[in-house]
């Protein structure tokens, strides 16, 4: 509601003027309920008062050691980049009209008319209030507004959570391995250069890379001995489904993570799948998950075998180097490895979760 509604004569005015108008003017306020007003005659009081209660409006005339630069120059030193408020002068040169950038919003000639004075006063108050008020009104808009962005996305990134854990839960796996596979890639991409933005979206992309899992059958996917022949080729349509299921959204991350679930068992040298693709042709994203998602697998304890060594598992990565992964994303991996412990340490699997989740496999 603009301030309107409220009595103009509830402003905070400062007046500062010369002692021979101080009087006259001081006494016209009273009389007319502007209650609020703090008077000076020169600029050391005048700041002070500002200071300590910031005016809705300054009335200014001819006062000792203070013009209307140097007032201008000190309140803006004492708010720089804020708005200063209005300045109604009372101009004692007849033919003299002050600058635009003066801060003044309007002007009486002196001698003073009472009632044009007033009149000029009053609207200029009105003004000031209702800037005020909507500037105050947009802020609550804008923060609502933000609110809810934040809160929206935060739903969303709670879904996207969600479905990476779906097809966990299918593969006898903890969410813990999605939220490490979220945290490696967020470390190997930052290693490389890339800007925290576009890391940080791998935290929440890198782990739907199996979503596709969700589409094969559970007499395969959950098999504890070795796949063969058609089962395999079977298995490998996780990353198609993956992609097909993620794609059909125009959220960006699922966008990216739909890119993750295709490329993320692609080779360097060509001989991975779906695509056979080699080298740079594997999607980035893809290629560094590649490399995460084999090391928190080997170094992760499933119901079909123990969980290796850090050791033995960045050997085989080491091997690899060429063949299954990028031999630069191979090199950081082997830089950054300290970190990548530090993520396997604080992200450890929830063994409580697996042990239900073995009890489910087990039922079905």
């Amino acid at each position: 509601m603009i301030r309107d509604l409220l009595e103009v004569t509830d402003a905070n005015i400062l007046l500062i003027i010369g002692d021979d108008q101080l009087d006259s003017i001081s006494d016209l306020l009273k009389s007319n309920h502007y209650h609020k007003t703090q008077k000076a005659t020169d600029a050391k009081t005048a700041l002070a008062f500002y200071q300590s209660t910031r005016p809705d409006l300054i009335i200014f005339g001819p006062a000792h050691d203070c013009t209307l630069d140097k007032l201008n120059t000190h309140l803006q030193a004492l708010d720089p980049g804020i708005a200063l408020p209005p300045i109604f002068l009372i101009n004692n040169e007849q033919a003299h009209i002050p600058p635009i950038n003066a801060g003044v919003k309007d002007f009486i000639n002196s001698p003073v008319n009472s009632e044009e004075f007033l009149y000029r006063l009053h609207h200029l108050i009105l003004n000031e209030l209702s800037s005020q008020e909507s500037a105050r009104y947009t802020k609550t808009i804008l923060a609502t507004i933000q609110q809810r962005n934040n809160e929206l996305q935060e739903s969303q990134l709670e879904i996207i959570e969600c479905l990476g854990y779906a097809a966990e839960f299918r593969d006898s796996e903890t969410g813990m391995h999605t939220i490490r596979v979220g945290h490696y890639s967020v470390c190997l991409a930052k290693a490389m250069g890339m800007n925290d933005r576009e890391a940080e979206k791998l935290l929440y992309s890198a782990p739907m890379h199996d979503v596709g899992k969700i589409g094969i059958p559970d007499a395969i996917l959950l098999k504890p001995s070795r796949l063969e022949g058609k089962e395999w080729e079977i298995m490998k349509q996780h990353t198609l489904i993956g992609e097909q299921i993620l794609n059909r959204s125009k959220n960006k991350l699922l966008q990216q993570a739909s890119l993750i679930a295709l490329s993320h068992h692609e080779k360097w040298d060509g001989s991975g799948y779906p695509n056979g693709l080699s080298g740079t042709d594997i999607h980035l994203y893809g290629r560094i998950v590649a490399i995460v998602g084999v090391f928190d697998a080997l170094t992760m304890e499933r119901p079909y075998k123990k969980a290796w060594s850090i050791e033995s598992a960045l050997e085989l990565i080491n091997s690899e180097s060429g063949k299954h992964f990028d031999p630069f994303l191979v090199e950081l991996f082997n830089q950054f490895l300290p970190e990548i412990i530090s993520i396997k340490d604080t992200y450890k699997d929830d063994y409580a979760s697996t042990t239900l989740l073995n009890e489910y496999v087990s039922i079905s």
